[in-house]
């Protein structure tokens, strides 16, 4: 966890903790909120500190997770990570085990998987320019564009993902599609992440 020193951060069981000790007639209360318009890979939840049985204003807190969790922290936990992150942060906003920071370090530990989970960025291609040696300019040849069809397998958003991040429009030149050749035979296949077919709530009921 290179950049965080956990040792600055108490986790949500110590905050809960503080919490009970300091209002043993409270109850924290946990929302689901459902997925993210603005982000469709999340899914969010808010919680709620109640001090006392009538209190008007409980602590909030708010919290987002990634429903396909990628990382072995994560993956298979995803609805119970959201509810403790929220659990925390409604807590802290009481001003509770905050002397580090709102964020608990079940939040930190999670925030820094999902970094190191993350892919490296594709390597951009010069566009060829006027001075490019000769032929740099020729368009992909018929070979190239079968070989660059066999290894997408029918999912075409693949090039247009990779064209995209490289900055071109139009027909490959020859050298951009070797470029694109290789990044494909390296890249790993792309599973299927629709939403309508998660069921978050089934996630839960396993564990």
């Amino acid at each position: 966890m290179s950049g965080y020193d956990l040792k600055d951060y108490i986790d949500v069981r110590q905050r809960l903790e503080l919490f009970y000790a300091k209002h043993p007639d409270g109850s924290i209360q946990f929302e689901f909120m459902g997925v993210l318009e603005a982000n469709p890979e999340y899914f969010y939840g808010i919680a709620y500190a109640y001090r006392t049985p009538n209190d008007e204003r409980p602590g909030k807190g708010y919290a987002q997770e990634l429903i396909n969790g990628k990382t072995s922290f994560t993956r298979g936990s995803e609805l119970m990570n959201l509810e403790t992150s929220a659990v925390g942060r409604a807590i802290g906003m009481l001003g509770i085990g905050i002397s580090q920071g709102v964020a608990t370090m079940d939040e930190v530990v999670a925030a820094q998987a999902r970094q190191e989970s993350r892919p490296a960025p594709l390597k951009k291609v010069p566009t060829p320019s006027k001075q490019s040696k000769p032929f740099a300019n020729d368009a992909a040849t018929k070979a190239q564009s079968d070989l660059i069809l066999k290894l997408v397998d029918g999912k075409l958003e693949r090039i247009y993902e990779w064209k995209e991040a490289q900055g071109i429009e139009g027909t490959l030149t020859k050298i951009q599609a070797s470029a694109l050749i290789e990044h494909l035979k390296q890249e790993a296949p792309i599973v299927s992440t629709k939403r309508e077919d998660y069921d978050p709530w089934a996630a839960e009921q396993n564990q």
